[in-house]
């Protein structure tokens, strides 16, 4: 969990040099950073989710 608050707070920093551009260009690259990041965390939190669920049972025993 603490790798996906990372990636977040990396594609938040790309949000904002990307706001702050005036270069069309730099600022959709970055803002595709961003995007890319956002996506990764997704992905570790995802990852994370699946792993907690398979090492429980379903009737409540551990």
């Amino acid at each position: 969990m603490a790798e996906s608050f990372h990636l977040r707070d990396q594609a938040e920093r790309c949000s904002r040099l990307a706001r702050d551009s005036s270069d069309s260009n730099l600022r959709d690259s970055v803002l595709g950073l961003a995007e890319e990041y956002t996506a990764r965390a997704n992905a570790q939190e995802n990852d994370d989710t699946a792993v907690w669920r398979a090492g429980s049972d379903d009737d409540g025993a551990a």
